[in-house]
């Protein structure tokens, strides 16, 4: 048997392993027993006393096997450890080796509870953190059994002593960092459905998002430039008097038909208009709203509202009617009638009697510059039956409006008769009225 021989062991930070004196492990068995091996006391020497505050650590100190270990444990004590060290003889077999290195890391840990107990020396050192106590006094017992290990066996141990994978370059990992590779499977499979997920949503965003802009561009966007108002006649280059006898009697257009039938009265006084809006009775108003119906029609090369209601009230009804723009700004207003104020021009009548009536307008077909600024189009019709509200009603009417699409293909329908003749109006929902053609025609800008 060898002499023993004395080797300082220190551990990282200059942290002394607790000594613990352990008998040589036994045989795992008597078919794989390793050799007798002699023990060999190592003297680690009394641990030093700890300093109350740690000096920052110098550049030549900060070196890979100086990092703090926190796998695996220390010991702590003066007491030397044996180590068994192998004789001079013939290589282990497999056995043997795993029987004597399952003994000398017994021996290591000196007694302590070990966590694993792995079947593999390599793993059973690597998984109890055993490597922590492994440092050259260690590794020149354990060098004797090596030279005796198989090949691959040796190659094993002498990668987990230089450090273990590329992975473990500064020391082996700890178990947490040992991901099973089902974990790691799982999630990259996780990673990528989320990102076919992310994907998915995002692609819903950006198609949601164009669409919204499409139709906020198609609903509130500029839109194309317009050359034409919503009120259109047709083509005619006659003069008035030849063209007031062509085209046969009216036929009104359903589209550009309407009935005088929304009350609208605002309370006298002061204040704010909004906060004066009320509903009067029927009775303040000379004819009840829906009985007075008007359509729209093309007469002597130009523009009419024919209007039709009970009997009278062409000579006592105050009636107002003004082509306005999309936004009701007005472009032409005439008024007929016994009206208190009288806004715009006075009508030209073309028409007139006891249940209808014909009031020329001028309906621009192009573009029209506002006296306010900006231009517009003649988009729509709007008429009112107004009434004496006063003193109780700063405003007292019946309104209708006749407007179409602007991009319709409606026209204003046009009827003639020679002058002194009976024409009868018929604008739907049984209102209708004759008159008889005056002779007065409008002149058209």
């Amino acid at each position: 048997m060898a002499e023993d021989e004395n080797v300082d062991v220190e551990t990282p930070e200059g942290e002394t392993p607790e000594a613990v004196e352990s008998e040589a492990a036994e045989a795992a068995g008597p078919e794989a027993a390793a050799p007798e091996a002699p023990e060999e006391e190592v003297d680690i020497g009394p641990p030093p006393e700890p300093p109350e505050e740690l000096p920052p650590p110098t550049a030549e100190e900060v070196r890979p096997d100086s990092f703090v270990i926190t796998t695996g444990f220390f010991r702590a004590g003066t007491d030397p450890i044996r180590l068994p060290r192998a004789v001079d003889g013939p290589a282990y077999t497999p056995e043997e080796a795993e029987v004597a290195a399952r003994q000398f890391f017994e021996a290591l840990a000196s007694g302590r509870e070990l966590e694993h107990d792995h079947p593999d020396p390599v793993e059973f050192a690597r998984a109890n953190g055993l490597m922590v106590l492994f440092n050259a006094g260690v590794r020149a017992v354990f060098e004797s059994h090596l030279e005796r290990m198989p090949t691959d066996i040796e190659a094993r141990w002498r990668d987990l002593i230089a450090g273990g994978a590329r992975s473990e370059a500064f020391g082996p990992l700890t178990l947490q960092e040992r991901l099973d590779e089902r974990q790691v499977e799982t999630a990259l499979v996780a990673g990528r459905r989320q990102r076919i997920v992310n994907l998915s949503v995002t692609l819903v965003l950006i198609v949601g998002v164009a669409g919204g802009a499409s139709w906020g561009w198609q609903e509130f966007g500029p839109g194309e430039d317009r050359t034409r108002g919503a009120l259109q006649f047709a083509d005619t280059n006659e003069p008035a008097d030849v063209a007031a006898v062509e085209s046969g009697p009216p036929v009104a257009e359903p589209a550009l038909s309407t009935a005088l039938s929304d009350p609208v009265s605002v309370l006298a006084g002061d204040g704010p208009v909004a906060d004066r809006v009320t509903s009067a009775p029927f009775v303040r108003f000379p004819y009840p709203p829906g009985s007075i119906g008007a359509s729209l029609f093309q007469y002597a090369n130009s523009g009419h509202v024919a209007l039709v209601g009970p009997a009278g009230f062409t000579d006592d009804a105050c009636l107002r009617v003004s082509v306005v723009t999309e936004e009701l700004r007005p472009l032409d207003t005439v008024t007929h009638g016994p009206c208190v104020e009288t806004i715009g021009r006075d009508a030209t009548v073309g028409c007139i009697g006891d249940t209808a009536i014909l009031l020329a307008l001028d309906i621009p077909t192009g573009e029209v510059a506002l006296p306010e600024g900006g231009t517009g189009f003649a988009d729509a019709i709007r008429l009112q039956l107004v009434a004496d509200g006063a003193p109780d009603y700063e405003v007292l009417t019946v309104r209708g409006t006749i407007e179409v699409d602007p991009d319709s293909d409606i026209v204003i329908p046009r009827f003639g008769g020679q002058i002194g003749e009976t024409i009868m109006f018929d604008t739907g929902a049984g209102r209708s009225g004759t008159c008889n053609l005056t002779g007065d025609f409008p002149r058209r800008p």
